[in-house]
C-alpha cells in the first residue's frame, strides 16, 4: 500500500482501540447462489469455468448444476445433508458446490489421498446419503454411495428451484482439518459468514472482468473463493489441470495462457515463485496479466514480497489471514512501501472483528502480545459433533464492542502495533502451518506411536535449508529403523501430515520442571552420516552434491543416493533447478529430476555425458545371482494330471491382457476361473474386477458364476492368504496362467523384483503344492532383444529358454528373464510350464479398447491431443489382444510347454497407424521437432505427481513424463532414425516357427492387421 494510504476498515478515531472492525452494510438478503445465479440470469453466455480444453458459460453452469441437483434430490440428499466431495481439479467441482448449495446440502471437500483409515473415518462421520466423485481421484476405499459426476453428460435445466432456500444462519460448507486427539475434526461454516467475504472481496478489489486461477488444492478452504467469489460478479475461473507435484513453471504458463488476474500463493511456494522468476527474467512477462495476489497460510516474507514487487511493480499484493473456522479468511493488509521490516496481517474485513487479550480474555493495548480471537459475521458453528473441542475454542463473547454472542480463540499470538494493524507473532499450543496446511503435532505423534515398535513420539517443526519441516523423534520398543518409521507414516499419515526426517533417541530432553524441552529436542536433529569411505563422487558429482547439501537435511551423499529419499520435495526439486543453472548453465526442469532423481544421473545430465533418458550399459549376470537360483525345497512330487481344465488360477486379471485371458477362459471353456486381486475386501476386489472388464468391453453376466475373486497380494507371502485358504486353493486349482506383473519401463529392476521375481517364485512354488499343476506364464520378447551395441544377429531368435543368454538393460525385461530361469529351474524338475513371449500388444481388433499403458498408444493419444502427426522410419510389430489371449487359452487346453514368440508376422508402419487416425480427427502433418515442442508444451500445463506418492505407473497419470521420457529430444545431435528404435520390428528378429505351427494345427486364423483393424482402433477414440 503506498506510504500514507489508510489501510480499509480503519477509522481515525479508533487508533487506540484495543478492538479492531466496523460494520459494513451488504445484501443479507441473497446468499453466494443467489449472486452468482443472478450473473447467470444476467449474462448467461459470459464465460465462468476452464478446465483444460473446455469452458462452460455462466448459463451452462447453472444450468448444469440446475441438473445435477434434481439427480441428487431423487437419490435422496436432503436439506442439511452433508455431501463428501471426492474429486480432483475438474470442472464438476465447483459445478457440485453450485448444486449442492441449491439443496442447502452443506459440501465437504475430501482428500482421496488420506490413508484409508482416515478416509472411512471422513466419511462415517459425515453419515452422507452420496458420495460425489469425479476428475483424477482414487478413493481409499468402496462406497455403494459413490456416485459420479461427468459435467458432460448432464443436459440443462432452467428452473433454479429446488426446494426452500438455504438462509444465511444454514450451514453452506465443512473443512477437515488437523485434529489434536488424532482424529481429523471438520470446521463448519454457514452461508453469513461465506457471502461477507464475497462481498468484501468484491467492494476492496472490484469484480467482473477478473480471470482467476485457483491454485489451492481443493480440500483447502482457500480454494472456495478462487472457485466461486468470481461466480458472483461476473468473472472468470481458470481451473489447472495438475496431478500433485510442485511445478511452478507449468503456473506461470497457465497464468500467461489465460491471461489471469489474480490468484493465491502460501507463502513458501510464494517464496519459490520469486526465485523462480529472479533466475529466469523472461518468465516475469508471462505474468504481465496479473494486477492481484493474496498470499496467506503462512508468516510471509518481507525480502520475497519486495523482490516481487519490485519486477512486478503493478500488481498488489494482499496478506491474508484467518482460521477454516472463520469463512476462509478474515484479516486482510494490502502490502506497501512502508512495510520494509515486518508485514502485519491488517486489519479485519467488513463486519468482522478482532481483539488481542490475555489468559484472562482481558483486552491488550498496543505492543502488548496476547491471543488473538475473532467475531462478528465470519464465524462459523464449530466442530462437526464435538460440542466439547466447539466450546473450548468459540466461547462467550464479554465485549460489547463486537457483535454476537460469540468469539473464536483462534491459538495465535499476536499484537496491536502501535498504527493500530494487528501483527502475528507465532502459535501458542501444538499446531504448526507447513505449506499452508494447519497441522496438529500431537495427530502426527499419534499415528507414530501407533507403530508396535514405538514406545513415545514427539513431533516438531525443524528449519531445513530455510524451509520448515517435520521432524519425528521416536522412543523405540525393540530393533527400529527410520526406513519403518517413514513407511508406516505412508499408511498412517495424510501426504501433509507426513514428517521428513525421523531420529531415534534413548529419551527426550526435559526442561528442569520434568516438561519436554523441545528447543533442545530441535538441537539433536543433527543431519545424518554416510558410512565412511562411501562418498567417493567425481567432480560433476561433488558439485552437483554441493547443491544438494545446501538444500537436503543431510551433510553427505553418495553418487546413487535419490533426491527425493534423502528429504527432497518439490520445491527443492525446483530451488535444485535454479540453482543448478546459476552454477553450469544448464537449465533443467522439474521433471528432469524426477527422471534422473540420483546424484549420479543428474551430474551426467548437468554435465552432458546424459539425458533423463540416458539407457544405462547392459549389467552383469552376476548381479542377478541371487535370484536366479529356485529354492532347493520346491519339488514336483506325482504325475501331471491330463484331465479337463477345471479350476484355474489367474494373475493379473484387472490388467489388459488379463482381462482378455479372463474374458477367453470363461467363453470358451466351463472352468472356474480364481482370479488374484488385491482389494480392501472381497466384494471391493470383485468391483475392481468387473469394472476392467466392462471398460474393456468384455464382461458377461452369464459368466460372473465361475469367477472366484481371490482376494491377495502376489508381492506378499503366501499372496497375503490365511494357511487355511491357501492350501485349500492349492488343492483346488489344476492350472494356472500367470499374468500378473508391474511393468513400468523407466523403472529398476529392484523396483520390479517383488512382484515380478518373488511372486513368480511363489506361484512356482504354489504350482507343486498339493496336486501338480500346468503354469503358463506370460513374458515379453525383450527378455533376449540383441544388445544395442550387438551385431545383427545372423538368425532370429529361436523360441528357446533364457539359460546362456546375457541378461537385458530395462529393468522390467531383467525382472522378467531372470523369472524365465525360475521357470526353466522347475520344468527340469518336472514342472509342466509354457512361456509366452509378447511383443506390441495392440487393441482389440475388433472394438478397437487399447491399453492405456502402452507407448504405441500414448503416441497416438499425444498426436491426438496436439492435433499433429510425424512422418516417421517407425515400424513395429502389432499383435492385436484377442489374437494374444485367444492363443494362450487355445495352448492352455491343449496343455502345451515350452516356448512360444507369440506375434504377429507382419510389422506395420507407424505412419500407416497415423494415416488412419487422419481420417477421424483433424491431425495436421508436421516434422517430428514441431510434434515434440507442441507435447512438451502440453507437458508444462500440468503439474507432477508427488513422488512420494507415485502411481505404479509412473510419476504422472496422464502419461506425459513417461512419453516425453521415452521419446527421443530433437536436440543438434537428433538423427530422425533415431525414432526407429523407439520400436522394434521384432518380426525380423525373432522366430515365431513353433507358434505358426500350433495355430495351424488348431486351426486358429489370424487376419492380417491393416487398414481395417487400424479404423477400428481410430473409431474407439472418436467415440
Amino acid at each position: 500500500m503506498p506510504s500514507g494510504q489508510q489501510e480499509p476498515g480503519l477509522q481515525e478515531g479508533d487508533r487506540p482501540s484495543c478492538f479492531r472492525g466496523r460494520s459494513v452494510p451488504y445484501p443479507v438478503d441473497s446468499t453466494v447462489l443467489q449472486l452468482f445465479e443472478r450473473q447467470a440470469a444476467g449474462a448467461p453466455e459470459r464465460p465462468a469455468l476452464t478446465f483444460g480444453g473446455e469452458t462452460l458459460t455462466y448459463g451452462e453452469l447453472n444450468g448444469r448444476a440446475n441438473r445435477l441437483a434434481e439427480r441428487l434430490r431423487t437419490l435422496g440428499v436432503r436439506r442439511g445433508d452433508f455431501v463428501p466431495l471426492v474429486m480432483g481439479n475438474c470442472l464438476e467441482l465447483p459445478l457440485s458446490m453450485i448444486a449442492l448449495m441449491k439443496l442447502a446440502a452443506p459440501f465437504v471437500p475430501v482428500d482421496d489421498t488420506w490413508p484409508r483409515e482416515r478416509f472411512e473415518e471422513v466419511i462415517a462421520a459425515l453419515d452422507p446419503p452420496v458420495v460425489l466423485t469425479a476428475g483424477k481421484v482414487d478413493p481409499p476405499a468402496e462406497d455403494a454411495r459413490s456416485v459420479l459426476v461427468d459435467a458432460a453428460s448432464l443436459d440443462e435445466l432452467h428452473s433454479n428451484h429446488h426446494g426452500p432456500a438455504a438462509g444465511l444462519s444454514d450451514l453452506a460448507y465443512g473443512f477437515f482439518t488437523s485434529g489434536s486427539t488424532g482424529v481429523p475434526k471438520c470446521a463448519l461454516n454457514i452461508h453469513r459468514g461465506l457471502l461477507n467475504r464475497f462481498v468484501h472481496m468484491t467492494r476492496r478489489f472490484g469484480g467482473g472482468s477478473d480471470v482467476v486461477l485457483q491454485n489451492s488444492r481443493h480440500v483447502f478452504d482457500s480454494s472456495l473463493w478462487q472457485l466461486l467469489w468470481p461466480l458472483t460478479n461476473g468473472s472468470r475461473v481458470v481451473i489447472p489441470e495438475r496431478s500433485g507435484i510442485l511445478d511452478l513453471t507449468a503456473t506461470v504458463e497457465v497464468i500467461r495462457r489465460h491471461q489471469v488476474t489474480m490468484t493465491d500463493f502460501v507463502p513458501s511456494i510464494f517464496n519459490a515463485l520469486v526465485d523462480l522468476l529472479s533466475a529466469r527474467p523472461s518468465y516475469v512477462r508471462d505474468l504481465a496479466s496479473l494486477r492481484r495476489l493474496l498470499v496467506g497460510g503462512e508468516e510471509i516474507s518481507v525480502p520475497a514480497v519486495h523482490a516481487f514487487r519490485a519486477m512486478l511493480p503493478a500488481v498488489g499484493i494482499t496478506n491474508t489471514y484467518g482460521p477454516t473456522e472463520a469463512a476462509i479468511g478474515s484479516v486482510f493488509h494490502d502490502v506497501g512501501d512502508d512495510d520494509v521490516e515486518t508485514i502485519p496481517i491488517g486489519l479485519p474485513i467488513d463486519n468482522t472483528y478482532a481483539v488481542v487479550v490475555d489468559d484472562d480474555m482481558a483486552p491488550l493495548g498496543p505492543t502488548a502480545v496476547g491471543e488473538i480471537c475473532i467475531g462478528g459475521d465470519c464465524l462459523g458453528l464449530g466442530y462437526l459433533d464435538d460440542p466439547a473441542k466447539t466450546d473450548a475454542a468459540f466461547v462467550p463473547n464479554p465485549f460489547a464492542e463486537i457483535p454476537g454472542s460469540r468469539l473464536y480463540r483462534t491459538g495465535d499470538l499476536g499484537f496491536l502495533r502501535t498504527d493500530g494493524l494487528i501483527h502475528f507473532v507465532g502459535r501458542r499450543d501444538q499446531q504448526v502451518k507447513i505449506g499452508g496446511v494447519r497441522i496438529e503435532l500431537s495427530e502426527v505423534e499419534g499415528a507414530l506411536a501407533a507403530h508396535p515398535g514405538v514406545r513415545e513420539a514427539r513431533v516438531i517443526a525443524l528449519d531445513t535449508a530455510g524451509v520448515k519441516v517435520l521432524g519425528a523423534f521416536v522412543t523405540a520398543r525393540s530393533v527400529l529403523t527410520a526406513e519403518e518409521l517413514r513407511a508406516h507414516a505412508e499408511t498412517a499419515l495424510a501426504p501433509g501430515l507426513r514428517p521428513k526426517r525421523y531420529f531415534l533417541v534413548d529419551a527426550f530432553p526435559l526442561t528442569p520442571n520434568g516438561k519436554l524441552d523441545r528447543k533442545a529436542l530441535a538441537g539433536l536433529a543433527a543431519p545424518a552420516k554416510k558410512p565412511a569411505g562411501a562418498v567417493a563422487l567425481t567432480p560433476a558429482e561433488r558439485a552437483v552434491a554441493d547443491i544438494w547439501l545446501s538444500l537436503l537435511p543431510c551433510d553427505e551423499v553418495t553418487a546413487d543416493d535419490d533426491f527425493f529419499a534423502c528429504g527432497g520435495d518439490s520445491l527443492a526439486a525446483l530451488r535444485l533447478t535454479l540453482a543448478l543453472e546459476v552454477d553450469s548453465g544448464v537449465k533443467l526442469s522439474v521433471k528432469d529430476i524426477v527422471n534422473a532423481p540420483t546424484l549420479r544421473g543428474q551430474a551426467a545430465l548437468v554435465s552432458g555425458a546424459g539425458t533423463a533418458t540416458t539407457a544405462p550399459a547392459a549389467p552383469s549376470r552376476d548381479l542377478f545371482a541371487p535370484d536366479l537360483d529356485l529354492p532347493a525345497d520346491v519339488r514336483v512330487s506325482g504325475a501331471v494330471p491330463r484331465g479337463p481344465v477345471e479350476n484355474v488360477l489367474l494373475t493379473g486379471a484387472t490388467g489388459f491382457i488379463g482381462a482378455h485371458l479372463l474374458h477367453e477362459l470363461l467363453a470358451r471353456t466351463s472352468a472356474t476361473v480364481h482370479c488374484l486381486v488385491r482389494g480392501t475386501d472381497r466384494a471391493s476386489a470383485y468391483e475392481r474386477l468387473v469394472a476392467n472388464l466392462r471398460e474393456q468391453r468384455l464382461w458377461a453376466e452369464a459368466h460372473a458364476d465361475r469367477v472366484v475373486v481371490v482376494n491377495g497380494d502376489l508381492a506378499e507371502p503366501r499372496f497375503g492368504l490365511s494357511d487355511a485358504d491357501y492350501d485349500a486353493l492349492a488343492d483346488r486349482v489344476d492350472t494356472i496362467v500367470h499374468n500378473g506383473a508391474l511393468v513400468n519401463l523407466l523403472l529398476s529392476y529392484q523396483a520390479h523384483r517383488a512382484v515380478n521375481v518373488l511372486s513368480t517364485r511363489q506361484i512356482i512354488s504354489f504350482a507343486a503344492t498339493g496336486p501338480v499343476k500346468r503354469l503358463h506364464y506370460v513374458s515379453t520378447l525383450g527378455v533376449c532383444v540383441p544388445q544395442p551395441d550387438a551385431a545383427p544377429a545372423a538368425s532370429p531368435v529361436r523360441e528357446a529358454s533364457v539359460l546362456g543368454t546375457p541378461p537385458p538393460v530395462r529393468g522390467y525385461d531383467q525382472s522378467k528373464w531372470v523369472a524365465e530361469h525360475l521357470l526353466d529351474a522347475a520344468a527340469e524338475r518336472g514342472l509342466p510350464t509354457a512361456v509366452y513371449r509378447l511383443g506390441e500388444v495392440m487393441p482389440h481388433s475388433v472394438h478397437g479398447v487399447p491399453s492405456r499403458r502402452g507407448l504405441a498408444d500414448g503416441l497416438v493419444k499425444a498426436c491426438i491431443r496436439t492435433g499433429l502427426a510425424f512422418k516417421s522410419p517407425i515400424r513395429m510389430d502389432y499383435t492385436p489382444v484377442d489374437y494374444v489371449s485367444g492363443f494362450v487359452v487355445a495352448s492352455v487346453l491343449r496343455y502345451e510347454t515350452g516356448c512360444f514368440h507369440v506375434l504377429q508376422p507382419r510389422a506395420v508402419d507407424f505412419d500407416e497407424l497415423l494415416a488412419a487416425f487422419a481420417g477421424h480427427f483433424p491431425l495436421q502433418w508436421v516434422d517430428y521437432r514441431d510434434f515434440w515442442c507442441a507435447l512438451d508444451d502440453l507437458h508444462d500445463l500440468h503439474d507432477l505427481h508427488d513422488v512420494h506418492g507415485r502411481h505404479e505407473d509412473g510419476s504422472d497419470p496422464d502419461g506425459l513424463v513417461r512419453l516425453l521420457s521415452a521419446l527421443p529430444r530433437p536436440d543438434a545431435a537428433f538423427d530422425p532414425a533415431d525414432l526407429a528404435s523407439l520400436f522394434s520390428d521384432s518380426t525380423a528378429l525373432f522366430a515365431r516357427a513353433r507358434t505358426q505351427r500350433f495355430l495351424d494345427r488348431e486351426r486358429l486364423a489370424w487376419p492380417e492387421v491393416g487398414r481395417e483393424v487400424f479404423e477400428r482402433y481410430a473409431a474407439y477414440y472418436r467415440a
